[in-house]
């Protein structure tokens, strides 16, 4: 009898599917998690909510590009077979420093941005906002300190443990907001960010603490730093510029729409977010994997790779647009029922359009940050990033939210979608 042989799954698809059940269990959280907050906050103090979470994208970049930086040696190594643990023990101290310097400055300042920030609300909202943005501030900054311990975990191609330690901080936070919904109903904006964000902050830190216990003993010379510190410089001023890319809408938002229109486009960006989390996960996980492929120059398999994923994300895009179009009415109504949802399929189409230049330009930029080729990243980033904030400014004070995506879909078409995949075949090419 012939022996039946098992197909054997690659270990960036088990963590990529693992980050799909993680991605799904929180952006679900998220959405879940409006309908709670709706009702102890009100609309206006949700809207302000809504803005202060849309600084997590912005304090993400509290780990000053160590994250990176430290996962692309940890690759390295792993295929030169070497240690990395001076790697993650100067990392850690690089973060500590970090935090210690982003908190003390967001003490003096979060009074005058709170002031520019949120300037579209009534007086007893920004009286208090300086309190607001200080405390969403401080753990937003934890949680960018503590996300290198994922960066660890996926380069180590243990994404798995990653992905539980991120699902079960947003369920530990969730499961707080509905304790605080039932037995503080009428709690502020503060009780509302600590109750939702202080787990997503603590759990990466206890890991990362015990983690450096296990590297205690290990050496550690000056070298390495330099080594962390010139690499993640590239990193974070790509993750800078991709923000304000990315974030720019908030901005706008903050300035130019309605609480109402906030909440309507808040509220429709998380539930594409859910979708698009799904391929992100997968990028994630390709991330070491693509490394590992450039430094053993198997370049034909790491470009089949990348063309299937991409076209599977599209169509995946393409397709979850459909079911959420055709179930817009019933998705809404579960989320925040009694609020005016209406939505014209042309944002749907947008939305579409836009999430589906996000697969194609976010492979490139992923496959260029593996091989640390990031200066070409910076200049064509920052040109999009002027493009998209003049871009959505102007549009959303003549079309509101669709105006917004105008600008986000222009900013990239006319950047990114087509320098980065340039850029990155003539590299390869050099390369190989």
């Amino acid at each position: 009898m012939r022996k039946l042989r098992l197909v054997r799954i690659p270990r960036y698809l088990i963590i990529a599917a693992s980050s799909w059940l993680s991605k799904i269990i929180i952006a679900g959280v998220q959405l879940v998690s409006v309908k709670f907050l709706l009702e102890i906050l009100g609309e206006e103090s949700y809207a302000v909510f809504t803005l202060l979470t849309g600084l997590l994208v912005w304090f993400s970049i509290a780990d000053i590009g160590i994250g990176s930086s430290l996962q692309n040696y940890i690759s390295e190594l792993k295929a030169d077979r070497k240690s990395y643990d001076a790697y993650i023990k100067a990392a850690i101290h690089i973060l500590f420093a970090s935090l210690i310097i982003l908190s003390s400055t967001l003490f003096f300042l979060s009074d005058k941005l709170s002031s520019l920030y949120l300037t579209s609300f009534s007086d007893e909202l920004k009286n208090n906002s300086g309190s607001y943005f200080f405390i969403a501030s401080i753990l937003f900054i934890f949680i960018g300190v503590g996300s290198v311990v994922y960066k660890i975990l996926f380069a180590e191609l243990l994404g798995w443990k990653a992905n539980i330690i991120n699902a079960l901080s947003y369920l530990l936070g969730f499961l707080d907001v509905v304790a605080i919904h039932y037995l503080m109903p009428d709690s502020s904006i503060t009780f509302a960010l600590v109750a939702l964000y202080a787990p997503v902050a603590i759990l990466p830190i206890i890991y990362i603490s015990f983690r450096y216990i296990y590297v205690l003993k290990t050496k550690v010379n000056f070298n390495t730093y330099k080594l962390l510190l010139s690499r993640s410089s590239g990193f974070l001023i790509f993750s800078s510029l991709s923000i304000i890319v990315l974030q720019t809408d908030y901005i706008v938002m903050s300035q130019k729409l309605s609480a109402a229109d906030i909440i309507k486009y808040t509220v429709t960006m998380k539930i594409f977010g859910l979708m698009f989390f799904i391929y992100t996960a997968v990028l994630q996980a390709l991330w070491p994997v693509c490394a590992e492929l450039r430094v053993k120059m198997q370049w034909r398999k790491l470009h089949r790779i990348i063309f299937l994923k991409i076209i599977g994300g599209v169509f995946f895009v393409g397709l979850g647009t459909l079911f959420i179009y055709v179930l817009k009415d019933y998705i809404y109504s579960i989320i925040a029922n009694g609020i005016d949802y209406n939505i014209s399929g042309a944002v749907f189409v947008l939305l579409a359009v836009y999430f589906s230049i996000r697969v194609w330009c976010d492979t490139f930029a992923m496959l260029l940050q593996s091989m640390n080729q990031l200066k070409i990243l910076w200049l064509i980033v920052l040109c999009q990033a002027l493009i998209g904030g003049v871009t959505q400014w102007y549009f959303a004070e003549h079309y509101g939210i669709v105006g917004i995506l105008y600008g986000l879909i222009l900013s990239f078409s006319l950047t990114v979608f087509w320098g980065l995949p340039v850029y990155y075949m003539y590299k390869s090419k050099r390369l190989a």
